[in-house]
This record gives structure tokens, sequence and C-alpha cells, in this order.
């Protein structure tokens, strides 16, 4: 690894050479943004061939790139002075600016490569060059680890075990890297202080396959003379774990490697050999479902710094290494993303108070006391409080979700927070506390994977705001190393149902690039959980990895993704359409629209029973048109990777199940499908599978289904309710789809919010036979908020062409959305008054857009700005290109 050079003199030196990064170039183009593999900077990228990104900002409108030039250096001096040693791609006449992949020399293991680019406009004007980048190179085989060696403590049973090593560096330091992997859970600690804020490390995964390491900077926690490194080993995945779960069943053990670099340009490399010792701590049990104990009597003050007396310690053991294989993460860490004070406190009998959030989140909490030595609070969790004001603990199952804390007993105020554990809720249960707790002596930690936040949704609806609001938490809250299905009950596992459900939606709402990635290299398509092989080609379970591989492709041109899921997708879609007799899948295998609405008489009137929900729903249709769904984005990636007959074969296949399909769940009138529930035709109508000539009949009576059958509820499962309001809308009805939003009574969503939800339930019920209040499996329904309301859509890979086709209902009178795409800022706006609706929409540079703007009235007419070119011109809408920049259309009476 070569030394960093600081920011600013690199600025610095830039700037000498080739101008301040920041300086107008005389193309109007400013490059901003640069990343790797959807990262900016990173540390451990494992691509062969990364693919390289930017965005452009525009000081006018219609700004296209035309070309570009990257340079990559193996310094940033050469870069500086415009030497791309390592690759100079020339100019290279091409709009991309997303998932440009690298193209220079084979790169090397832990090395920093610097890089820039320059774009030009389509008049054939270079801008500046971008400010100076970097990415560094993870190690790629066995040897790169330097002799490191898998060590654990010499028992076996040991509860979370401290490592240590103690170890003196004669020079002052440039760089430096921990890559560190510590099973099941670790904590990397150096001269008395955590590194980093990652929490709950590595990321879960397959451990027969691989097992990821992290990457840390760790250059300013490093000094010249005596240095400690210290590792903390939790289990976190105890016996009763999941067995569809990917569960560490082995002892605690770690590998790590420090990679120090000296400003002499020297190195030295120190690893985890047989030279370390080990100690018990002060954590005494630890448990994903169960909870943490923590006894603060057993910390040994010190034990990661220097001078530590650590005679009494023991020899660490050699272990042997795990099945899998050691590879970087590259997903975003979890992390404490928030932390939240309660919004009251009630001491609901003598000595128990009971904490309450105001949001159901995943994570845990952290308390403040002071007290004598031994005293032992226990903390515990739920999502839900009984009729009394005590917790009901029902959602968590066989989960314990407690953690206790025993008091040292210092003198002063103590504090405790859980390290290898997480849990769900919103309410909490204090005992034991020394005195009378207040709001300030417990806050809630937010813990989740850092995606960033890129959509926002607002409307003159407060109902819409909170089914958005409800949703993105509970997307949030069940994306930890892997997605989940709860973090409240004893499963939290990789749920492909749910995501194939909601990963429209998560991919707008948040920067789910990286995240996703790794999912889908856990669970390729074709691959089930753990234990649970028999679903390996079921379209409603690992079939959804089929169409996640194409939908990251078309949301962030991830083609190192597609190129690796493509053998996967190709062998899944074949095999069902050789084993699948007549292509129509059969009604015993899958589970089809799960759990729609209980009619039953257990349901309630929505608040349920233990023996209420019944999940299973139109197997055989909504398998069917997901293998539709499937082959379709087998033929796009096969297109788009250049296997033309692969796309051919899959393009013909869809529309063998198209005509299959229609076939058997068409009914004799041609209005309507299978059994006539509401995804039997939303599903058709959302995926383009009814005839042309029948879309209005289909339309028509699913709109009686609703409002007569139904009585303007809705009636569906996570598939159905996922593209409920895109149906509705292709056939001009998204009036009815708001009313259905907007309903109170069960069942729906506003029935939840009556009820006090914060996050999206598991069941439209309160209670059912199995039950949590936070499960993100119908918060695909976010999507049409953005796509149907907003009318935001990328029509070409990568947002480089945009539709905006906004859907007006007469209930609101604005919405707001907006998307940060990989591209730049994306938004489409709208208001109406009593005579006028305004429409604006943003577009990013190097994008363009078509616009519909709709007519509320057949006398409207559509102002617009002079640069926007008219294309089309119906009785419901005007449609008009633009390309980047701000535009603003009025509607209003002619």
């Amino acid at each position: 690894m070569l030394a960093p050079l600081g920011a600013a003199a690199l600025l610095l030196a830039t700037a000498l050479v080739t101008g301040t990064p920041a300086a107008a170039a005389e193309s109007g183009l400013h490059v901003s943004g640069a990343t790797v593999d959807g990262r900016a900077e990173p540390l451990g990228v494992d691509a062969a061939r990364p693919l390289l990104g930017w965005k452009l900002d525009a000081e006018s409108r219609n700004s296209m790139q035309s070309a570009y030039q990257i340079l990559v250096a193996t310094s940033a001096e050469r870069l500086a002075h415009n030497q791309g040693n390592v690759w100079d791609s020339g100019k290279r006449r091409s709009g991309e600016s997303v998932g440009v992949p690298y193209g220079g020399q084979q790169l090397s293991p832990r090395v920093r490569y610097y890089w820039k680019v320059r774009v030009w406009d389509g008049h054939g004007r270079a801008s500046a060059w971008s400010a100076p980048s970097f990415w560094e190179t993870a190690l790629s085989a066995p040897e790169d680890w330097e002799g490191a060696r898998w060590i654990g403590p010499s028992d076996p049973q040991a509860g979370a075990p401290l490592l240590r090593k103690e170890f003196s560096l004669d020079k002052e330091v440039a760089g430096a890297r921990a890559y560190v992997a510590g099973l099941g859970f670790h904590e990397l600690r150096l001269n008395g202080a955590k590194v980093g804020d990652r929490v709950l490390a590595p990321a879960n995964a397959p451990y027969d396959r691989w097992v990821l390491y992290d990457t840390y900077d760790v250059t300013k926690a490093l000094r010249k003379g005596g240095n400690t490194v210290g590792l903390w080993l939790g289990h976190g995945y105890g016996d009763n774990f999941s067995r569809y779960g990917f569960r560490w069943k082995g002892q605690r053990q770690a590998i790590a490697l420090l990679d120090i670099t000296f400003t002499d340009g020297t190195r030295r490399h120190l690893t985890t050999d047989p030279s370390w010792k080990w100690s018990t701590g002060p954590i005494t049990a630890d448990d994903l479902y169960d909870g943490e104990s923590y006894d603060a009597r057993k910390e040994q003050d010190g034990w990661d710094e220097s001078g530590f007396d650590d005679r009494s310690w023991d020899v660490v053991s050699m272990v042997h290494a795990p099945q899998g294989t050691l590879r970087s993460n590259t997903m975003p860490p979890v992390r404490v993303t928030d932390t939240l004070r309660a919004r009251k406190v009630t001491e609901i009998r003598p000595g128990t108070y009971v904490y309450d959030f105001g949001q159901n989140i995943a994570g845990w909490a952290r308390l403040s006391a002071k007290g004598e030595a031994g005293a032992r609070i226990t903390l515990r969790t739920a999502e839900e409080l009984s009729a009394d004001g005590t917790l009901d603990a029902a959602t968590n199952r066989d989960a314990a979700a407690t953690d206790t804390f025993t008091l040292a007993g210092t003198g002063r105020r103590e504090t405790y927070e859980p390290r290898f554990t997480y849990h769900g809720f919103r309410y909490l249960e204090v005992t034991g506390f020394p005195g009378t707790p207040g709001l300030g002596n417990v806050r809630a930690r937010v813990v989740h994977a850092d995606v960033p936040s890129t959509g926002t949704f607002s409307s003159s609806s407060e109902v819409l705001n909170r089914i958005w609001h409800n949703n993105r938490w509970s997307v949030l809250n069940n994306s930890m190393s892997t997605p989940t299905d709860t973090p409240v009950r004893d499963e939290r596992t990789p749920p492909a149902m749910d995501v194939q459900a909601y990963r429209d939606a998560a991919v707008r709402e948040f920067g789910m690039g990286s995240f996703y990635a790794k999912y889908l290299r856990d669970l390729p398509p074709g691959t089930a959980l753990p234990s649970d092989d028999v679903k390996a080609q079921y379209p409603d379970m690992a079939g959804g990895q089929v169409t996640l591989a194409w939908t990251l492709y078309e949301q962030y041109r991830d083609r190192n993704a597609l190129e690796t899921a493509y053998p996967d997708m190709k062998r899944f879609v074949d095999r069902n359409a050789a084993e699948v007799p007549g292509l129509i899948w059969p009604a015993d295998k899958g589970f089809g629209d799960w759990c729609p609405p209980d009619h039953g008489p257990q349901a309630n009137d929505g608040m349920g029973s233990p023996t209420a929900g019944d999940c299973t729903s139109e197997v055989s249709l909504v398998n069917t048109a997901l293998s539709y769904q499937q082959a379709r984005a087998a033929a796009k990636a096969a297109t788009v990777l250049g296997h033309r007959q692969d796309a051919r074969q899959f393009e013909s296949l869809a529309g063998s199940i198209k005509n299959a399909f229609n076939a058997r769940f068409l009914n004799e009138a041609g209005d309507t499908y299978g059994s006539g529930r509401q995804v039997s035709s939303v599903l058709p109508l959302a995926f383009g599978l009814v005839p042309a000539d029948k879309v209005a009949d289909v339309g028509d009576q699913l709109a009686r289904t609703i409002a007569e059958h139904d009585d303007s509820h809705l009636d569906t499962g996570i598939f159905g309710t996922r593209y409920l309001v895109d149906a509705l809308a292709r056939t001009g009805r998204i009036d009815l789809a708001m009313t259905m939003l907007h309903q109170r009574t069960y069942p729906g969503f506003g029935f939840q919010l009556a009820n006090g939800a914060t996050t999206t339930w598991e069941q439209w019920l309160y209670r059912s036979s199995m039950e949590t209040h936070d499960h993100a499996m119908f918060a695909g329904i976010n999507t049409s908020l953005y796509t149907v309301l907003a009318g935001i859509r990328p029509t070409t890979p990568g947002y480089r062409d945009i539709a905006v086709e906004p859907r007006i209902p007469a209930s609101l009178d604005q919405v707001s959305a907006a998307q940060e795409t990989v591209r730049g800022h994306v938004a489409s706006s709208w208001k109406k008054t009593r005579d006028t609706l305004r429409l604006t929409v943003t577009i990013p540079a190097n994008s363009r857009a078509v616009v519909r703007v709709p007519l509320t009235d057949e006398d409207h007419r559509v102002q617009a700005p002079i640069e926007a070119r008219k294309t089309q011109v119906t009785d419901q809408a005007v449609t008009y290109r633009v390309g980047s920049g701000t535009w603003t259309f009025t509607v209003r009476a002619h």
C-alpha cells in the first residue's frame, strides 16, 4: 500500500498543474461525485475491472457529455502531472458516465490507485479535470495475508473473549490498513479505542462459501513507539438461530493483518499468530435473539493499551480456518445511524419503567446509571404494549430480546450499550434501575446498513406521507448485513420473496447498489436459503434474484453484478421452462400473493387473533406471472451482455408464457383472470400480460370487483399490493387507487396507521398466527409514489433516458418526489389550484427526458418553455422532449 497523500495536499498538487478543479471550464460542464463500484473513495475493492462513475453539473440546459478521458496513476504526484501510468483511456467518444469499466493494467492487491476524469460536451469543449479521487484494492489471494493465522481462545467455550497483541513501531507512520475477520462478530480496537464506527461486523454471509473481512484505515490510530491491537469477539449466532439463515456454527475466532507504511516508504506487517494472548471479558452471554449480558465488574481497564499487565492471560490457540474463502466486504457498513430520545417514561408498577421512543426501530438501548457494584439492570424490548401498559412481547415469539447490565460500582455514572445483538422495538422495559430513571437515562440507538437516502416524497395527503414514512422505516430496519424478514422475532433471515416484492421501492428510497450486489452474491438465482432447497426454483422465492440482477443494472448500470448473475439467471429460467408442464406453475408449490387479508370470523374487524391469518394465495397464477417477468428480465440481460441467441430464446419464452397464461387464466368473457380476486387482474395488467384488446374490459371488471365486492378496500398480498396502483393507473383508475389507500378501516395501510403503526405490519391484521409489526414485504407500494404519482421512470438503464409521466388524482392537490440517481438529481412535482396545474421537472446533466403533461380538462392548454420540444398531443396529455435542467409546465383553461 502506498502512503496516502492528504486530501488538501493532493488537491493543491493537482491545482498547480491543471488549475483548481472547481474552476469553471469553457464547456460549462463540471465533473463531481466520482465513484468506484458505486462507492466514493472505497477501500477493499475486489473487482478485477471496477466500474467507474461520475456526475455532471451544468450551467445551462440540455447539457450532454460526448466524450471522456480517464487517468489512473499509482501516485498522487503522477496524477497531478496528468500521467496515467496505470491507465490513460485517451479521449473516448461516449456519453456514458455510469458503470464505465476500468480498462488499464492488471490491478495489484493492497494498492491505492488515484484517478480523475474530464469530459467533453456536445460542442466538443473540454471540462476541467475532476477533483482527484482514489480507490484501494483488496487482498486477492491467501498469500496476500502475509502468513496471518486464524486464532481463538484456548477455551472454545469462552464467552466473548478479548484478544490482544502489543508491538512497537520505530518510525513515523504514513499509512496503515487493518484487514480483519472475526467470527461470529468482532470489534477492532487500537491503543485504547474502538476503530471506526462499524457494528455487528463482519457482515453475515454463507460461511461455507466465504467469510467477509473488513478493511479499516488505522493510520491515525497508530503512533511511533508502543502500540496495542485488540480484538473483541462475540458469538451472536446461538444454537437457536434459524436454520434458514447464514449461521456461524464454529467457535469464536479471528484473522487479522496490519499493513503499515512508514514515511520513508518501508513497510511492516503484523498478523494474528501464536504470540497473541486472550482472556475473558465483561460480556458473559450474547445472542442475536436473546440479547446480551454485560458484567462491568469483569472489565479489564486498559486491556487494549500498551503497558497492560497480561501475565494472567492465556496464549491463543491456532484454529482451523473456516470452510469459506476470505473475501472483501464491499457492502455499506452496519452502523448506529441515529439516536432517539424517549417521548415518555411510565412507571407501570414499582421499580418497572416503560420507555416509549415513538418509533419502531432495529437496534438497541443505551443506558446510563450510577449505583452499587452488582446492581443488575434488565432491559427488555417489544413492539407493542398491552392494555395495562406492560410490554406485549407476542411478536418477539421465542426471542427473549433482553439485555442485562451489572454495574461495577465505580461511584461514577456508568454507560452500557450492547455490541453483539440487536432487537426490533419501540418500547423498552427497565427493571432493577438504582433509583428512578428519567428520560435522559436511556436512548434508543438506530442500527442498520448505512445506505444513503436517495428518495424523497411528499403530498397533500398526510395518509400517503405516513405510508411512505412507515415503509421507509421498514426497509431500513430490515437492511442489516443482509435483507431480513423482521428485526423482531427469532428469524431475521434473508427473505427472497419479500425482497422481490419491495426491491423496486428500496432502490428508489436508498442507495442499495452495493448492498443488493452482496445479497445477490450470497443468494444467486436458483439458490435457496439453507435447509430450504425445495424452494430453489420457485418464481416467488429464488426467482426474485433473476429480476433483482436486472434491477441492479437498470438502476445503477452494475454490469459486473449482471455478468456474474447471468449464468444462474439463464439456468433458472431454462430449467423452469423445461420442467413446468405447459409453462403453468403448479398450485401446490410456492406461496403466491403472500398474506392477503383474512376475511374469516377470526379476523375480528382487523384486530385478529392468535389463530387468524391465511397467507398462501393464488399460487399458480402469481408464479406463472412472475415467471413471465423473469423470462423478460433474462432476455434484457442477454441483450445487454451480447448473448443474442439467448435473448431471442427468452423473448420467445416470455411470449409462450403469456399465451399459456391467457389460455389458462383469462375467463371466457375476457374480463378477468383466475378466481377474480384483485391480484388475479392486477399482475396481468401491470406486467403487460393482458391482450391489448382486453385491457379496458379487465380494468373495468377489476374496478367493479374493488368497488362492489371489496367495498373499495384492497384485498391483496405482497405482490398484488406492490402492483396495485400501477394496474389501476394503467386503466385510468388512479382515483380508485387513492380511495383504497386512504381507507381507515380494515384491511389497509390506513387501518395500521389508525392503530399506531410506525412501520409496516407483516399482515393486514393486528394479531395473527404469524405476526410482527416491522416487515418490509408490503413496502413495495412506495415504488408507485415515484413512478405513478410523480411519474419518474428510467427508460434506459442508469437514467440516461427518463420518462416523467405523472398521474393526477382528483383527491390530491400536490405531489413532490425526487431521486438522487447515479446521474444526479431527478425531480417531479406538481400542484393544482382551482383552474391551474403546474408541473416542474428537473433532469440531471447528461440525461434527457420525455415529459407527459396531463390535461385536466378538454379545454385546457399547456404553457411550456420554448426549448421544450412538443412531440405528441392527445385529449389526455401533451408530450415534450427535454434535456437537462429544470422545466416548468403550466396547464390552464384556454
